[in-house]
């Protein structure tokens, strides 16, 4: 947990081994700032050395995450940082339990990935999800472009990280999406806690053991993705218009 006033991400594990990742940051609306990333990840660190059953993400109820911010994309722009932005990506699909996301409010850019990374996704059908890398100038990163395509579709996925468009989670229940469940909002959170909760209550062992075997399809598609993204943001954050298409899009926001 951050030592800041602001709680970025916190977590709790109740006794039956269900453990819970809450990103809270209400001020940043769960934004992927560096200080996120850390706590993030401090947290996930947490978690993992309690060796829960299993995890469900939950983030705002407006906001499940929005991916990176400002200050992230302009030091990749001007070359000040290098690309990491899988690390979130291969943490969750490397646990070693199964991982859930609840996104009841709207999930964006690399925080709809921290939803496709989980092995079971569930979305509401009133919030908006999108891949909006474009949008801000730049290529998809985090594993969105072998991820996306595997759960929405390569058609949907395509349009959706062409264009930035954002799809209400009713949309995408009309376009055969493939999360596990697309709710009403006020009813996804139960529905992770009720699968969470028959997981609890299966072998952990024979539950770890199925994890590694269901995770390899996505750890292969990060492996792929880590080998054209990379090059692909090394190039577009290299444009210098890049650089201005990110300045307007934070200054509409």
């Amino acid at each position: 947990m951050s030592n800041n006033e602001n709680i970025r991400v916190t977590h709790y594990i109740e006794d039956n081994g269900i453990a819970h990742l809450q990103m809270v940051d209400t001020v940043g609306k769960n934004i992927f700032s560096h200080e996120f990333v850390e706590d993030f990840i401090h947290e996930l660190d947490s978690i993992e050395a309690a060796e829960p059953r299993v995890l469900i993400i939950e983030g705002l109820d407006d906001v499940f995450s929005g991916g990176a911010d400002k200050e992230s994309l302009m030091d990749l722009a001007n070359g000040h940082i290098v690309v990491r932005d899988l690390v979130i990506s291969e943490r969750l699909v490397n646990t070693r339990f199964p991982i859930i996301s609840a996104m009841v409010g709207h999930a964006m850019g690399g925080g709809l990935v921290i939803g496709l990374c989980a092995d079971i996704i569930i979305a509401a059908r009133e919030s908006r999800y999108g891949a909006v890398f474009m949008t801000m100038g730049f290529t998809p990163g985090m594993g969105t472009t072998t991820l996306l395509p595997s759960l929405v579709g390569p058609y949907i996925a395509s349009e959706m990280m062409y264009t930035g468009k954002r799809f209400k989670g009713k949309e995408l229940a009309e376009k055969g999406c493939g999360f596990n469940y697309i709710l009403p909002k006020a009813e996804v959170l139960a529905k992770a806690k009720d699968v969470a909760l028959q997981i609890s209550e299966r072998n952990p062992k024979s539950i770890g053991l199925l994890k590694y075997t269901l995770s390899a399809p996505k750890k292969k598609m990060l492996i792929d993705a880590r080998l054209q993204e990379d090059m692909m943001h090394t190039i577009s954050f290299g444009y210098p218009e890049t650089k201005e298409i990110i300045q307007g899009f934070y200054a509409q926001t």
